[in-house]
Order: structure tokens, then sequence, then C-alpha cells
């Protein structure tokens, strides 16, 4: 762990990705994606709630995405950060076991948009933003950190999210190992917050905090320049038994895209589960539903009788019953109406599950897997298995459906094809021929519009 502080600023201000296509690519769906899940979430009340308390924007050069408003730059990173997460409907990384554009992306793009920066930039940073999370995930040993309780969103999200400003600001190595000590301290995150409103704040928090760190670091802020590799330092701190580091993101499988609005560690049992729908078990057929998952699949998965839509987002027993009886898991499934419905509550008491290394079907496993047992009471007993569900970066989403995803999500937010097929098209295109501030424009005009209309979803 030697001068890993010293590495990582010189790797900020050195980055060349091994494939810029797939990098820039990778990039460009990260920013639609979470723009896309953002826009779900303008009416939710982690957003309002977090809205009233902190204010809609106080004109500055950075897009307050919940409001249309322009903001400080730290403002507009935390309440981003925020708003895409709210619905734990974000892209996901099986190295950091977490959500890195939700971090990355807001900070990036609040940033880039006071610095007038052209569209690559923000690509480019990304990158090694997302190298870097993957990187120090490696070095923390990301299992033992998650399993300790820290989320890792929250941690290892700040200090990637802070090396790619680092980048963007081109802050010399210097600098940037200042920033990334600033960062050390600032970094936390609880998943006992689990299915409240805090967990997406956690998202917000750290985007803020590597606008921060960066400003300061800027400015000739400093903070021990060897602060993430020392005794007391990030490593140590956040459990520090790390094996390694991580490949080049550029030559990895990409980001897993979510197709259920809930915690990732649901998606492969949702797949297997809404299978068996498909081929025709109904409700009043379900005598009791077994759900078994590799060892720690539920560890996030932490409330089993869930009375809240953010609960119901974290219990599999919820999300089980829910496919069952309405044949889907969509936006309109995670409300505090829908979890307190006495159908899914009453079928959800047969939900079972468990954890085991060797699954009840399909043979042995090779890391994750769902499998899902259906005893009906006409007798006999069906199953699914499914190891990586739809939008895993093994199975990823196509352009085609990851455009269908965003349309649904603005639909959702009671917006409309013709206002948000012009703006897809701007993000589909990032790149150095147009700046941040003028790619981000018409989306800013469109949200502030329909606040000012008092549009809800």
């Amino acid at each position: 762990m030697e001068d890993y502080t010293r590495q990582l600023g010189e790797l900020a201000a050195s980055w060349v990705p091994s494939d810029r296509r797939f990098s820039d690519q990778l990039a460009r769906r990260a920013v639609i994606d979470t723009v896309a899940v953002s826009l779900a979430a303008l009416d939710d009340p982690t957003v309002t709630t977090a809205l009233r308390a902190l204010g809609p924007g106080n004109g500055g050069p950075a897009t307050v995405l919940a409001t249309g408003q322009g903001g400080d730059p730290g403002h507009a990173a935390l309440l981003g950060g925020l708003l895409g997460h709210a619905l734990d409907y974000d892209d996901v990384d099986d190295a950091m076991i977490g959500h890195p554009s939700t971090v990355l992306v807001p900070a990036l793009l609040a940033v880039a948009e006071e610095l007038d920066v052209a569209g690559d930039a923000v690509l480019d940073a990304f990158a090694l933003g997302l190298h870097v999370c993957r990187d120090v995930a490696a070095r923390v040993g990301i299992e033992a950190h998650y399993t300790k309780g820290w989320h890792s969103t929250g941690t290892v999200g700040t200090i990637g999210a802070t090396a790619a400003l680092s980048r963007l600001r081109r802050l010399d190595v210097g600098a940037t190992r200042h920033a990334l000590g600033i960062a050390g301290s600032l970094a936390g995150g609880s998943r006992q917050n689990f299915g409240t409103m805090t967990k997406p704040l956690h998202a917000g928090v750290a985007a803020h905090n590597a606008v921060l760190a960066t400003r300061l670091a800027a400015a000739g802020f400093t903070a021990d320049p060897d602060q993430l590799e020392s005794p007391l330092g990030f490593l140590a701190l956040h459990h520090g038994a790390g094996s390694g580091s991580a490949p080049d993101a550029t030559t990895q499988d990409g980001l897993n895209v979510k197709l259920y609005p809930c915690c990732y560690y649901i998606h492969s049992a949702a797949d297997a589960v809404l299978e068996l729908v498909g081929a025709g078990v109904r409700t009043e057929d379900v005598e009791r539903l077994r759900v078994t998952v590799q060892p720690g699949g539920l560890g996030p998965l932490i409330h089993t009788h869930p009375a809240t839509g953010l609960q119901g987002k974290f219990s599999m027993e919820y999300a089980m019953a829910a496919a069952v009886l309405d044949r889907q898991l969509t936006l309109a499934t995670f409300t505090d109406e829908q979890v307190q419905r006495p159908a899914v509550q009453q079928l959800l008491q047969r939900v079972e599950t468990t954890e085991s290394v060797v699954p009840p079907a399909g043979g042995d496993a090779h890391g994750a897997f769902a499998v899902v047992e259906v005893d009906v009471r006409s007798g006999g007993r069906l199953q699914r298995r499914v190891d990586r569900p739809r939008g895993h970066a093994t199975r990823p989403v196509t352009d085609d459906e990851l455009h269908v995803k965003f349309a649904d999500c603005a639909a959702y937010a009671g917006l409309h094809p013709e206002e948000t097929e012009p703006i897809h098209e701007l993000l589909s295109q990032l790149g150095p021929t147009r700046s941040v501030r003028a790619s981000v424009r018409p989306l800013r005009e469109l949200v502030r519009r329909r606040a000012a209309a008092g549009t809800t979803g």
C-alpha cells in the first residue's frame, strides 16, 4: 500500500484508457441511465423533503436537476446524487459492491458546467473515476468492508469521485494528493440506513464531498498527502484487508444496468420468479415460495416485513410476493400504498429465504445465484435459477433497451416523448464538439418548466 495516494495522484494526471471507444460508450450510457432514473425520482418524497430542507438552488453555474434551477456545484452534486439514487434504480458495479454512477455523474456534470468544458472531458474523467472505485475496493477488501456495515457507494464512491474531479479540474499530482487526503476524512455511509431516505443521501454526500475536496485542494488547502495508506488513514479505518488492485476499468465488463427499481441483490430472484409467473404460476397456486441465494446474498435485504415503499426495495419477501401478485416489478411497485396492501402482506408470509453454498438446482455455483422454488397447492414443485439478471454486465442491455428505460422513467415523471427525445439525443452525443453546459441546458429548462407548471408523475 506504500505511496498509494501518490500513485492515484499520478494516475489522475496521466490517465489513458486502454480502449477509449469502450470507456467513452460506457460513460455515455452511465450518464443516460443516471439522468433517466433522476427524472423518475423528481416527485419522490426523499427528494421533495430534501428540497424543503436544502433549497432549490442559488442561481449558480451548475444545474440542480431536482428543480431545474442553477446552483453551486456542491449543492447541485449533493441533490443530484440523492436524486439519482432515490429510487434505487441506478446502475451497480460488482467490483465495488456499490453504485458508482450516481456519485460520479452528478459531481462531474456539476463541475463540468462550472468550468464549461466539453463532454469528452466528462467521459474521460468518468472512466478514471470508475477505475479508481474498483481499485480502492480491491485494496480495502470490499467484501469485508461491506459486510462490516459500510455502504461502499458513500465510502469508496467518495474517493473515486475525488480522483475523477481532480482530473477534470486538471489538478497537479500534489493538489490531487491533498484532495484525496481531504476525501479520506469525509467518506462514510452506514448500511443500517438502507430502506430510509438516508441511503440515497449517502450518494449525494459522496458527490458533494468530492466537489468540496477538489475545490479546497485547488485553492491550496492541505491534507496528509499519504492519507489513504497511512496507519490511521482511509484503508486502515475502512477495514484494510485488500488483496490487490483492480484491472483497468476499460478492459473489464461494463456496469450492471437495473431493470427493476429495487436493491440489486433482488434482481436475479426477480427474473426467476417472473419466469415462473410467465409460465403460469398464479397467486392462488402458491403454497410456499422459497428463495435460495449465495452466502451474503441476503445481506442488504434487511426488511423481512416492510411497511413502506423504501423498505420494500430491501425486502426479498415483498419483491417476490409483489411479482407473483402483480406479474411485474415496476416503478409503481415500491410505494407505501402498494407495500401495505393486505393481499401482498398475506402472500409475503409464504415467502422463505435462505443462503447456501450449494444451489438447490442447476449444479454448482460460481459466484452469485438465485433459485426460486414454488410449492404449488395442487402438488409438486416448480423451480427457476438465475445466476446473472438481465442487464448485468455479462447480459448487457442494448442501446435500444436503455432508450426504452429512459423513456419509461421520463413518462413516470409526466414528461412527454417530444420533450425528452431531444435530451436523450444530446446525452447520446456527449463528446468533444459540444460543451456540457450546452448539452445540459435543455434538460435544465425542461425540469424548470415542469416545476413551474406543478406537474406530478
